[in-house]
């Protein structure tokens, strides 16, 4: 069994200047930025902008919400931006006239956020102009598969796998969350069982931040950080989203590559997962109900994303026998109206050794043919020049 990471470094906290004559936006910005436990968020009404800091006053960052833009017409407002000298502006608007924007440009904001915010956006905003380090916005891969059994949790804990093999930095820098409340595989394929008590924490999820997720994180030799947790009630309490929501918003802020293991049953999260991700990998069986299941998935995440994401299909569990297979390649393009479909071969006995050993199929045999086709996929599909 895994266990639990007891030691946790103490967080020094950053101070963000908010400026907002909206409750609503104001409570949003500063319950995000609070449950990370790295930032101390000041608020403040959107004129005190006006003022300039005070000076027991030393942000890293200014959020300042514009609204329909009536503080970009008010006499001194360039001025104002000069006594915060070099502090990142984030500028939050509705749609902006032409005249608005060109005060904005004036006032050297670092960037702008359309209203309604986007939890993702923001979060990627903050840390960037904290870090000024774009390599700090996570990648999101998903993995979701068109059938129980279809293979999607072996999948993604080696997409994550390959990832944090490349070295010891990028394993520090990936996570693999999985979603699946039901089961837990990605866990307990590997024999790693988490042993914290949610219900504390998915009561009151506000209390989950940075300094937590390092207790209830488990771990791989590899390095790689892992998030799983039996509870099947959880998508049926009353908060359990908003603790998911949270656990997704603190592994964004902490890992560049975030894995996830997303079951294919209808949750408050699936949605919004499928609506974020910047990879997608749809995981099917040769067979008529899982075609017709993956093929609803695919057309489900289009009308999401349009052509915005990188979806990849994959025909696991293929048979390399002439007469093995129901489907041809060439079939299963025409059923998905797509090209360029992935197949990843079967091999059962080397992945019920790797279950039975509680460890990766590649390191049971690494040469294998699954391993190879997986290998290809991924250096395709996921290597730093496919982003």
């Amino acid at each position: 069994m895994n266990a639990i990471n007891t030691k946790v470094l103490p967080t020094k906290r950053k101070q963000v200047a908010l400026f907002s004559s909206d409750s609503q936006f104001k409570h949003d910005v500063a319950t995000r930025l609070d449950a990370l436990a790295i930032y101390d968020v000041r608020i403040s009404e959107t004129d005190d902008f006006l003022k300039g800091p005070t000076p027991d006053t030393r942000p890293g960052i200014v959020i300042l919400d514009l609204a329909i833009g009536e503080l970009l017409g008010k006499p001194g407002i360039v001025e104002a931006r000069a006594l915060w000298a070099a502090v990142p502006l984030i500028a939050v608007s509705d749609q902006l006239t032409s005249e608005q924007t060109r005060v904005l440009v004036r006032m050297n904001a670092s960037d702008w956020l359309h209203k309604p915010l986007d939890a993702k956006e923001l979060l990627n905003a903050v840390t960037f102009h904290d870090t000024g380090n774009q390599g700090t916005k996570s990648r999101i891969i998903t993995f979701i598969g068109a059938s129980g059994g279809a293979g999607a949790t072996t999948l993604a804990l080696s997409a994550a796998e390959f990832l944090a093999s490349k070295s010891t930095e990028r394993a520090a820098s990936t996570c693999l969350v999985d979603l699946d409340f039901q089961s837990a595989n990605c866990g307990a394929y590997l024999n790693l069982f988490n042993q914290f008590d949610l219900a504390g924490i998915i009561g009151q999820p506000e209390r989950l931040d940075v300094e937590l997720m390092d207790v209830i994180k488990l771990s791989r030799p590899s390095g790689l950080t892992l998030y799983a947790f039996e509870r099947p009630q959880l998508p049926f309490e009353p908060q359990g989203a908003d603790f998911v929501f949270r656990l997704l918003d603190l592994v964004a802020y902490r890992f560049d590559d975030i894995v996830i293991d997303l079951p294919n049953i209808e949750t408050p999260w699936q949605n919004p997962v499928l609506s974020t991700s910047d990879a997608i990998f749809i995981v099917f069986e040769l067979n008529v109900a899982s075609l017709r299941q993956g093929k609803r998935l695919y057309k489900k995440i289009r009308d999401l994303r349009g052509n915005s994401v990188n979806i990849t299909l994959v025909a696991n569990k293929h048979k390399s026998k002439w007469f093995g297979n129901h489907f041809s390649r060439g079939e299963l393009e025409k059923i998905f109206k797509v090209p360029h479909i992935k197949s990843v071969a079967l091999d059962n006995a080397l992945l019920t050794d790797a279950l039975n050993r509680a460890i990766m199929p590649s390191e049971v045999d690494g040469r294998a043919r699954f391993n190879k086709d997986l290998k290809r996929m991924f250096k395709e599909r996921l290597d730093d020049t496919a982003r």
